[in-house]
């Protein structure tokens, strides 16, 4: 049995077009990169190369692995660019599973296994766009990519401005937020307005929205300082809170509590990796189209995959090797962010010592 007759019975047991299906995939609703760092499909096969030429998106790399000194050359950053965008995943249907759709002992049987390979299908693109997530914070939430694998440890600067980078601790701030809500010294609620005053000077614009964890949240509004300010009881609710930033001209605040899973020691989907560390704050500007270099922060790019046929985008596939008889279904796709406007990023840490 060839591949295509292996897809022709998943499509006939499910009634779907198999390809349709798995482009249909949407990303998750409650991921919010995307209104930040938008994905923009590149033709160019060079795009990756382009992003660290470009003059408005200049990064620097630097390699850990060997403690020498940043990689600055042209040629050498084309290099580690070129072997970092790539990325891509397979899982094998087995000789187990084969039998059992090859000779299945009732239909209920054949169609689960036909099931287990629509849904490892899907999974392969869910961790595409889990990485295209967790790539969008790594520049939101952090302004540095740090990509640690067996064979290297890099760390991608996107351009982030130190002057945009904040602790709770700097002159002008409270003390760092982790304390009791009771204490006077807590001033999160004026922290936060300092913050947003602060990218207006940067950009001349107020960002449209902050972005934290619940549990900065709750300080914030849990504080003493916060509760005498807006006047409410023991708590002030988020809504008031933001009613009272909209009313003085400040953006809303929204909470991230999302995360992507990471595999452990033992290749085991276990480790969670919170796409917002505890303690950041972010504030931000939304994304027009993603690809206006003037006012946009920047985007995903989405460069050419070449097994299919040099399109970008997340391309999935099933193919069959012989002795002994494998399937594999396979994921391909090459993605890394373009920062054109990287002062557009605001960076606080609450907890910083």
């Amino acid at each position: 049995m060839d591949k295509n007759k292996l897809i022709e019975m998943i499509e006939d047991a499910f009634g779907i077009d198999y390809y349709g299906f798995i482009e249909e995939i949407d990303e998750p609703a409650n991921w919010i990169g995307g209104r930040f760092l938008p994905t923009n499909n590149v033709y160019d096969y060079d795009w990756v190369y382009h992003i660290f030429d470009n003059t408005v998106a200049i990064a620097r790399m630097i390699s850990r692995a060997d403690g020498e000194a940043p990689i600055v050359g042209g040629p050498a950053v084309k290099k580690v660019a070129g072997s970092v965008a790539p990325f891509g995943q397979k899982f094998q249907v087995n000789q187990s599973m084969l039998n059992k759709i090859f000779n299945p002992r009732n239909d209920s049987e054949l169609k689960q296994n036909l099931r287990r390979i629509l849904d490892e299908s899907a999974r392969n693109v869910r961790s595409a766009q889990a990485r295209r997530e967790w790539l969008r914070w790594q520049v939101l939430a952090d302004g540095v990519i740090e990509i640690d694998d067996s064979d290297a440890e890099l760390e991608v600067d996107v351009g982030v401005p130190n002057d945009n980078n904040f602790e709770a601790t700097d002159s002008g701030f409270g003390l760092k937020w982790d304390t009791t809500w009771d204490n006077s010294d807590l001033t999160p609620l004026s922290d936060y307005i300092k913050l947003c005053d602060e990218y207006y000077d940067i950009n001349d614009e107020m960002p449209d929205v902050g972005i934290m964890r619940r549990a900065q949240l709750l300080e914030m509004t849990g504080a003493e300082t916060t509760r005498d300010e807006i006047g409410e009881g023991s708590r002030v609710s988020p809504q008031a809170l933001n009613e009272y930033l909209e009313e003085h001209g400040y953006p809303a605040i929204e909470t991230y509590d999302e995360f992507v899973r990471l595999e452990d020691s033992q290749g085991r989907p276990t480790t969670k990796d919170y796409l917002i560390p505890e303690g950041i704050v972010a504030l931000l500007q939304e994304a027009t189209t993603g690809a206006d270099i003037d006012t946009d922060i920047g985007n995903i790019s989405m460069g050419p995959v070449a097994e299919n046929n040099f399109e970008p985008g997340i391309y999935t596939d099933i193919y069959e090797e012989f002795d002994p008889l494998k399937y594999w279904h396979y994921m391909k796709t090459e993605c890394w962010p373009a920062i054109f406007n990287p002062e557009k990023i605001v960076i606080f840490d609450a907890l910083a010592e």
